[in-house]
């Protein structure tokens, strides 16, 4: 009997389901796709019985055959697991560089505990940092430091020195279909523990590009439990993710909104309307009970937000006066809750007027009767333009507040598109979007100095996908 290792090369979460691995290092693509834990690829060592006169040889371990290879037209795009093994990315590859420390907190905090090793090993925080670039043309050069394994127990480390294309992430871009196409990238930078000159943070860099059907009026599986539920299993929920769960409600309605709008006035259309609208009025209470526990959630201050003099020169034209957020996480809490409420109060006031248009087979109950629950007054949704000043004016305090700006292009994006709209029809809106306009260059230059501060370092590449 001898001990071999386990005959299976996937990852231990696809052995277990009997499923087909990806073999991709340092995670399983097939598991992080489906929102499930990859838990590696050690292999667990099995006890087999071989005997002489098959020269040790069993059913489960043949002997090895080497058939012959055809050559391959094209190199695959994704990444090979025997590159990631090659000696030189091993160690930057491996999951056991950097983990995460116990209680594990939110996504959104700006600092991760990591240990540097297995148990006794170096304990530090990261300051966590993101940026949207183009993967393809961030350059990496390879820095070897320490040497070879040898009595002083050194072994040789690959970190990579990155270099970055021009910052150029102005505006969210839409896709034609339900897509989220993400590629991304982690990397850990420890701080030297022996250099009195190293004065700067550790930090824990996530680069990432990717493309979002979220604001073309479609529904997306983000919303499936997979997305929603099972990456929380050991992560708490802050109050911004418990907003998004909410948010990814809304391309379903404005899909189904768009939908019915475009139908002839009948009577199954004005039916569709209404069960359409008592589906919002289940979701805007589900808006307004957040709101109520953000509100509530504001300790040292009555209100989790206040009204300031605004620092921006020429910002004092379009709007009266900025806001001032207690802490970055706030900031992104509510200019997100208001950049929802633009198309999700578009969406009931247009449904509302849809379900009173005379329909055409009717007669002579041509105009409908509506029970209480969907008696609604329908100024009460017109106020994008309010919504959209209080972006507007929450956008320089959280972009002051955190170390990831590209966070802000979708409330940036979205309130640039009302004013637009107003433009076309009212000529009106000029002012707003120049301040934006205005905001979209201070953005830059954000997200231009974490850049540089990215490059100023080298990094241990921990994850890819």
């Amino acid at each position: 009997m001898v001990g071999v290792p386990g005959k299976y090369k996937g990852c231990e979460t696809c052995r277990r389901r009997r499923v087909k691995c990806s073999n991709e290092r340092p995670f399983c693509q097939n598991c992080i796709s489906s929102g499930r834990t990859c838990e590696g690829y050690e292999r667990e060592r099995v006890f087999i019985t071989g005997t002489p006169e098959n020269k040790g040889r069993v059913a489960s371990h043949p002997k090895k055959t080497t058939p012959s290879r055809k050559p391959k037209a094209s190199p695959s795009p994704s990444v090979k697991a025997d590159e990631l093994e090659s000696g030189s990315s091993s160690i930057m590859s491996s999951p056991q560089l950097f983990q995460p420390l116990g209680p594990l907190t939110s996504a959104w905090d700006d600092y991760i505990r990591l240990s540097s090793g297995g148990p006794g090993a170096t304990e530090f925080p990261a300051l966590i940092t993101a940026l949207q670039t183009s993967l393809h043309n961030v350059a990496r050069h390879e820095v070897l430091i320490g040497g070879e394994s040898g009595g002083d127990g050194a072994i040789a480390a690959s970190l990579s020195a990155l270099q970055f294309p021009p910052y150029a992430a102005a505006e969210l871009l839409l896709v034609a279909d339900d897509a989220f196409g993400m590629n991304a990238q982690c990397f850990v930078r420890q701080k030297a523990t022996n250099a009195e000159h190293d004065s700067t943070e550790s930090y824990c860099a996530f680069l990432f590009e990717m493309s979002i059907a979220l604001l073309s009026r479609h529904d997306t599986f983000l919303r499936m439990p997979e997305w929603t539920t099972i990456p929380w299993e050991q992560h708490p929920k802050s109050p911004l993710d418990e907003l998004f769960d909410i948010v990814l409600q809304l391309p379903a309605l404005l899909e189904q909104m768009d939908r019915i709008v475009h139908l002839q006035a009948t009577l199954a259309r004005r039916t569709q309307a209404q069960e359409l609208l008592h589906h919002c009025l289940i979701v805007e209470t589900q808006f307004r009970q957040w709101l109520q526990g953000a509100y509530r959630g504001a300790d040292e201050h009555s209100f989790p937000y206040w009204a300031e003099e605004l620092r921006s020169p020429g910002g004092a034209i379009p709007f009266a006066n900025a806001y001032a957020f207690k802490d970055g996480l706030t900031g992104l809490m509510f200019v997100y809750y208001w950049m929802a409420m633009i198309p999700f109060h578009q969406c009931i006031e247009t449904i509302h007027m849809a379900i009173f248009e005379p329909v055409v087979d009717a007669y002579p109950q041509v105009w409908p009767e509506l029970p209480s629950s969907l008696q609604i007054d329908p100024t009460h949704y017109q106020d994008g333009r309010e919504l959209a000043a209080n972006i507007c004016r929450g956008l320089d305090s959280a972009l002051e507040s955190t170390v990831q700006p590209d966070m802000l292009l979708g409330p940036m994006t979205v309130a640039m598109n009302f004013y637009r709209d107003i433009n076309v029809t009212s000529q009106d809106g000029v002012l707003e979007i120049l301040w934006l306009d205005g905001f979209k260059k201070r953005l830059w230059a954000k997200a231009q100095a974490v850049t540089s501060v990215l490059q100023a370092h080298t990094w241990s590449e921990v994850a890819k996908f």
